[in-house]
């Protein structure tokens, strides 16, 4: 083997070790081994160069040849990309969100990683491409490699589980009760504030300083009722789908299995086919209001909100708020609060009874986004940033109902405290997978007494607990999927448990047309 070189041969092996880099590089990186681990990859296939290829320049250059091998990649690329954002990969999710849009939904961090990710991508297709046109076995090696990445790209498994699913399959739409004709039996109409924790699941006050991190939360678990249990189902596991599923009683499935929805034409409605807790509530004159201080237009929640009866909403659009005091996602939640105390006190002035649903954004991954009110709180704090923001939630949460209770603005108001979805990515994702990842819900009011209550259910069940607690009579406590916690009906997790029940969720079509197609009648 000859080690003297010609010029066309430097630049052909600075090429070669260059992508070996990458590749390793990208490996470790979005597939979270091991430094050691990438080493050994770069190191043993720099020797089997070493060992077959040093050197070689191809004596019959191949002329421009399209990459064959480069597309599933490519797909291997956005999946190992999506698993290091997110933590997970979940294509429903994904397909969800084009489809029913991303307007102001991609903070500036995310897009610098795309950003970094594509360009990464994109030296990788340069590099290959030179040493195709450079060396025959690269383009042998490409046609060669082309079927089996594809076979075994986890992005094309995905994909396939999302459309291949059993028509026939009825038992989730067998499991489902529609809540069309439910009456409200209360006389004393009671008014409700619900409370979505962004991310800010029960877990965090198990792992080391939980104590400290879940203070504000525990203290309003111990006073009033707290459910343990709240596993998160299959399609419920982002912002929308845990408010829907909450609001709905159903997980959030996907809708483009049908004809007239496609990605290049954005879905005009939302659960058109089904009754949820605000089209009740207006049947029985209910006032019902939405507020967040992110863009409505983000993941479709305009569609739903206007779709689904609400009278008013609250976003970074229509809440005053300085300009230079802005997150990723709009306005921080000491403000969202501060409006959501201003609702409340006038809804309580109105005498008409009232919902108010409040999404907070806090303890958003994968840093959080505490307020300046929590930096003045805790002027020595030395928690992380997200630890911190998950205790600043709980520190707005109670600082909020703390304010209205001394007020008298909670006298006949049940007050629903429940966590979005379980966290996604973030610096203590081990810590909270040695434990039972839950979620938080709490419900405090006058006649509710403090108790532990230990079920195992899912979001979907939160949908007829708020219906019981609202005063709503429930055949058998279901609605939707769901099941009310506070009677003694078992939850379908409770009956067949979590795995075949997210299996039933992931092969559903039935339940998925009935959901996004049909029409209900109140």
């Amino acid at each position: 083997m000859g080690f003297i070189l010609s010029r066309s041969q430097y630049k052909y092996n600075f090429i070669v070790f260059v992508l070996a880099l990458s590749v390793s590089y990208a490996v470790k990186k979005y597939f979270l081994i091991s430094g050691f681990a990438s080493f050994i990859l770069f190191f043993g296939g720099a020797t089997l160069y070493i060992m077959y290829g040093y050197g070689a320049l191809a004596k019959k250059p191949a002329s421009f040849r399209f990459l064959y091998s480069l597309l599933p990649i490519l797909l291997l690329f956005i999946y190992a990309g999506v698993v290091s954002l997110f933590g997970d990969f979940d294509f429903v999710s994904i397909v969800f969100h084009l489809s029913m849009g991303l307007e102001g939904g991609i903070p500036e961090n995310s897009a610098k990683y795309i950003f970094r990710f594509a360009l990464s991508y994109f030296g990788m297709v340069v590099a290959f491409w030179i040493l195709i046109n450079k060396d025959q076995r690269f383009l042998t090696l490409d046609r060669t490699l082309f079927v089996p990445l594809l076979l075994i790209n986890p992005l094309v498994w995905s994909i396939g589980s999302f459309f291949i699913g059993n028509p026939y399959d009825d038992r989730l739409l067998k499991a489902y009760s529609a809540p069309d004709h439910l009456q409200l039996v209360e006389k004393n109409k009671k008014n409700m504030i619900i409370i979505y924790a962004e991310s800010t699941e029960r877990t965090f006050g198990e792992i080391a300083g939980g104590d400290k991190i879940f203070a504000e939360l525990k203290e309003l678990a111990a006073s009033g009722l707290e459910v343990k249990g709240l596993a998160q189902a299959r399609n419920t596991g982002w912002s929308m789908a845990g408010f829907v599923a909450s609001q709905c009683g159903v997980p959030l499935q996907p809708h483009l299995f049908f004809k007239n929805n496609i990605l290049d034409k954005q879905q005009k409605t939302f659960f058109a086919g089904i009754v949820c807790l605000s089209d009740l509530l207006k049947k029985n004159d209910y006032h019902v209001e939405f507020l967040n201080g992110a863009d409505h237009g983000f993941a479709g929640m305009t569609t739903f909100l206007q779709n689904h009866q609400f009278d008013q909403a609250y976003g970074v659009h229509n809440i005053e708020a300085p300009s230079d005091y802005r997150n990723d996602w709009g306005h921080y939640d000491d403000t969202v609060f501060e409006q959501a105390q201003k609702r409340a006190r006038l809804l309580k002035k109105s005498e008409k009874p009232y919902v108010l649903s409040v999404a907070t954004i806090t303890a958003h991954f994968p840093n959080g986004h505490p307020t300046r009110s929590c930096e003045q709180a805790f002027p020595n704090n030395k928690l992380p940033q997200i630890l911190f923001s998950v205790k600043c939630t709980g520190y707005e949460i109670n600082r909020f109902i703390k304010t209205l209770r001394h007020e008298g603005v909670l006298e006949n108001t049940v007050v629903v405290i429940v966590s979005d979805h379980l966290m996604m990515k973030n610096d203590y994702e081990e810590q909270l997978n040695q434990k039972q990842r839950l979620n938080y819900f709490v419900v405090i009011g006058d006649n509710i007494r403090p108790q532990l209550l230990e079920r195992h259910a899912a979001m979907f069940d939160v949908f007829p607990t708020l219906l019981d607690l609202l005063g709503f009579s429930l055949p058998d406590g279901r609605a939707g999927l769901g099941v009310s916690l506070l009677s003694e009906n078992k939850t379908l997790f409770e009956q067949y448990g979590a795995g075949k029940i997210n299996d039933q969720i992931g092969a559903d079509r039935l339940l998925a047309r009935k959901i996004w197609m049909e029409r209900p009648t109140l």
